[in-house]
């Protein structure tokens, strides 16, 4: 991935991009994206075969993406799937509360995203196998399951064989316009010291369609720190960016048009204005909290307001959902209140601009927990049933899809996989989850193995 002034990571060459950025600023930056829009052209989506009718309504209604994930696992048993009638080991601390939505009830803990359950859905059959992190987050995010997910504590690297994300499809088949970027992600995905986590990249198709990454920005006495990259994005002019590329083209007499393409990015206002927070109003900035989850949220809107198809937001730090232990302590007091406040104020914010109708929102994380607390008052790993949210582009609001049993332990009713569920993002973004796709040696992809969700659509 391209990531601006993340952790001082010493990369193959033996230089941390820290380094790069001391030394040359945004040349090197370009000399990356040059690379990352060497084949920007769009594929066009294949037909509907004979006889397979027309396409419904909500086929393309997204124009842009935001995939929230909570890496690590959040509770479904916690959150949107409580049981409480179920056995105090199994039922635990929280108690649900009723939503806007008769008959739907949530954790306490969410009280803002109760107020607002007409404008999403709940799926609480959610089920995969492959019952750890890397390999989870993965599927996830990939929609297929890595080679490796017979063996669980593997913690193997990204590689160029990896099957791509979500996020590098979307911006192979529905690239932003030359003014924008077309797969941002925020943070990073980490794991067990592995900086390219299994799952967030472009793989096999080749770095050009690898996301442009920001680490998390960090408020500090209630202001947002883009740690540098405000700098980098807002107050590097054309005028500077130029004198670099002069600079550039004169120690490269060959600069080709992808790197000139590279610097026009870099410079466009519309990118630069996107990542600058500070002409957001400050009722809007309050509205989603101070934390840096929350602000993420709203950088998050300013990018598909500007025109990015895809944002993967991912949460802050590294594994924090896997609460092994003090899983009701954890989530009361750091987990729950960031989430409820920036997720419900995304909602808010995009309907109140008429976007969220045209912008698919995701929530999820890579498993759900153990419906059996354990002796840490924890929660462990559970693949095997649990809970995601979708909201806008196409999704009706104030359902609830699928059931599971009565210790949410396996799917009761309507079991779906992550294969479906990127399915789905794929149909509401207008990309047919059968559309093939070639890697770097022209090999055929199937974009998706799984099926849209049709019980959601409408």
């Amino acid at each position: 991935m391209l990531s601006i002034l993340g952790r001082s990571v010493r990369l193959c060459d033996g230089i941390t991009r820290r380094e790069m950025l001391r030394i040359g600023g945004l040349v090197f930056t370009g000399l990356t994206w040059a690379d990352v829009l060497r084949a920007r052209e769009p594929s066009p989506t294949p037909p509907l075969s004979p006889g397979e009718g027309r396409r419904p309504a909500t086929f393309g209604r997204a124009k842009s993406c935001i995939v929230i994930f909570n890496y690590g696992g959040p509770s479904h048993l916690d959150t949107f799937d409580l049981k409480p009638d179920a056995p105090p080991e199994i039922r635990g601390e929280f108690r649900p509360v009723a939503t806007s939505v008769p008959g739907v009830s949530i954790s306490e803990h969410l009280p803002r995203l109760a107020r607002i359950a007409d404008r999403y859905s709940i799926i609480r059959s959610v089920h995969h196998r492959d019952n750890d992190h890397a390999i989870g987050a993965y599927l996830a995010l990939t929609g297929y399951s890595h080679p490796r997910n017979d063996v669980l504590g593997i913690e193997p690297p990204a590689t160029p064989l990896d099957l791509p994300s979500m996020g590098s499809i979307v911006s192979k088949l529905r690239p932003a316009d030359r003014s924008m970027f077309s797969y941002v992600t925020l943070g990073d995905l980490r794991h067990l010291g592995h900086f390219d986590s299994l799952g967030q990249n472009a793989g096999c198709l080749g770095r050009t369609y690898d996301p442009f990454t920001l680490p998390f920005a960090r408020p500090i006495n209630g202001v947002l720190d883009m740690q540098g990259v405000t700098s980098v994005m807002t107050q590097v002019d054309g005028v500077q960016l130029d004198s670099r590329r002069r600079l550039l083209a004169q120690m490269t007499p060959n600069l080709e048009a992808h790197t000139r393409r590279a610097f026009e990015l870099l410079a466009s206002p519309a990118c630069r204005n996107a990542f600058n927070l500070s002409n957001e109003a400050r009722p809007i900035r309050d509205l989603y909290g101070s934390t840096s989850f929350g602000q993420n949220c709203l950088l998050a809107r300013r990018l598909v307001e500007a025109g990015v198809p895809m944002v993967t937001l991912y949460s802050a730090g590294n594994r924090d959902w896997d609460t092994h232990g003090a899983n009701f302590r954890n989530l009361k007091d750091t987990l729950l209140p960031p989430m409820d406040r920036g997720v419900s104020a995304l909602l808010d914010d995009l309907d109140n601009r008429g976007l969220l109708d045209e912008t698919l929102v995701v929530w999820m994380g890579d498993m759900g927990r153990t419906p059996r607390i354990n002796r840490d008052a924890g929660r462990d790993h559970w693949s095997f049933c649990y809970s995601i949210v979708l909201a806008g582009g196409g999704v009706r609001g104030g359902q609830v899809h699928g059931s599971s049993d009565r210790s949410a332990a396996y799917p009761a009713t309507q079991q779906v996989s992550p294969a479906d569920i990127a399915a789905t993002i794929y149909h509401c973004l207008g990309i047919d989850p059968r559309a093939h796709v070639a890697d770097q040696q022209n090999r055929p992809l199937v974009v998706s193995a799984g099926t849209p969700i049709g019980a959601l659509l409408g």
